[in-house]
């Protein structure tokens, strides 16, 4: 029976039990060393000269359901001839140090840790968050990106986008877009570390560099010109159309407040322009929708022109090359420079500066869904934590999530996502 219970408990081979006593939530295991040797740490060899018996050591080894599992060992110190007058304490197998864990929990520990905030963990394991941000420290190191696992890609097409984390601190999310490979989570999306984080990639792989999709972010593309400047840089056709429906809603705000401010003259109640029916795509309009738009547009015509320039935008994507997207793209700036239109010039400009950014798209067709979608599961991790108040931490925490946990804490490669498992 103890030898069963020592396979399963993975100590078998060096430990006997001798007892077990049962508690409300826990199981303690007290263990005797089957050895009667160890080996010297400074010389290597074994010796079988004991010293003395070390305080009997506690440590958590794993869990059985709701039970937590401890071990109570008492380490041995035993002479070497090497230097006699130094006794040396034996290493306990599975234990790092002077821990009070065995490395299977650390590994139960970033498991839980993977889908759980630390409060939660802690009222189930009962380790504190020091504890487990140590843990969770050692066994993720995610700010090198894992340029390891495009290694077996012939085009690489990387894709940037940053999110939110507290305050005004944002991250900077790296992923490789065609075969949906999360790379690494950067600090901060400054300049310099996004241009410092991209040098590590090794020289190999800078040739296989296609595109580069981002967001309308002057840093971020000044990086990746000057790291990668074979590369084509994309301007993510979400952040386009994106950009296109926020300066139409502020259109649609302005163009509120000032009638607003004649019906307050008048003594009249304030209205409101909904702008949601203006942001949805024409296509995706209900026949009731579309009555209401074209009744909505005809009583303020100002609207219907920029209206009609988001839609134009849009239109762009729907070329079958770049040619046809650059001629509709060339028609709409024009339209917009020779607007009386103040803010539509500026939005002209903005598109013309852009303009070889949007039309890279064609190339490869590149977007950065995916990378999108990283960060809304980042952001799920934010809410599970309630928060991070360290980026560290949260750079950590949200890499196990996006990784497979053999990938994330081992550095092997998941075969069944991955391309090719390291060498």
């Amino acid at each position: 029976m103890g030898k069963s219970i020592t396979g399963i408990l993975e100590i078998q081979g060096w430990w006997k039990i001798t007892q077990v006593k049962e508690e409300k939530n826990q199981l303690h295991l007290y263990l005797l060393n089957l050895r009667k040797s160890a080996d010297c740490p400074r010389c290597g060899k074994r010796t079988k000269t004991g010293y003395d018996t070390q305080p009997v050591r506690t440590i958590l080894h794993t869990t059985i359901g709701s039970r937590l599992v401890f071990l109570h060992i008492a380490p041995r110190r035993f002479i070497c001839s090497c230097v006699p007058d130094k006794p040396f304490r034996e290493k306990l197998p599975g234990v790092s140090g002077a821990r009070s864990t065995t490395e299977r929990f650390d590994t139960e520990l970033i498991q839980h840790l993977s889908g759980q905030a630390f409060s939660t963990v802690t009222g189930k394991l009962g380790l504190t968050y020091p504890s487990q941000r140590l843990r969770l420290t050692e066994a993720v190191d995610p700010l090198v990106p894992r340029w390891d696992l495009v290694s077996s890609l012939t085009e690489i097409h990387l894709g940037l986008d940053g999110h939110h984390v507290f305050n005004r601190r944002f991250v900077e999310t790296i992923t490789e877009v065609k075969q949906g490979i999360p790379l690494g989570i950067l600090p901060n999306n400054r300049k310099l570390t996004i241009k410092a984080v991209l040098s590590s990639c090794p020289e190999e792989f800078k040739i296989r560099i296609k595109t580069a999709t981002v967001d309308m972010d002057d840093g971020t593309i000044a990086a990746i010109r000057d790291v990668f400047p074979q590369a084509l840089i994309v301007i993510d056709h979400f952040h386009v159309i994106q950009d296109a429906n926020r300066r139409l809603d502020e259109a649609r705000r302005i163009e509120q407040e000032a009638i607003n401010f004649e019906r307050g003259k008048q003594g009249k109640g304030k209205i409101e322009i909904p702008g949601q029916l203006m942001r949805k795509a024409r296509e995706h309009l209900t026949p009731q929708e579309t009555i209401r738009l074209a009744a909505l547009l005809s009583r303020y015509p100002r609207l219907k022109v920029w209206y009609e320039y988001k839609e134009r935008v849009r239109e762009i994507y729907t070329s079958k090359d770049r040619q046809g997207a650059a001629e509709r793209l060339h028609f709409l700036i024009c339209l917009m420079q020779v607007s009386d239109d103040a803010e539509l010039l500026l939005w002209g400009r903005n598109l013309k500066y852009y303009r070889e950014e949007i039309l890279n798209y064609f190339a490869y067709r590149t977007t950065n869904a995916y990378t999108e979608g990283l960060n809304v599961r980042c952001k799920l991790v934010q809410r599970i934590s309630s928060g991070f108040r360290n980026v560290d931490v949260y750079i950590r925490k949200a890499m196990l999530v996006l990784l497979p946990l053999s990938v994330a804490v081992t550095g092997s490669v998941y075969i069944n996502k991955y391309p090719l498992p390291l060498s």
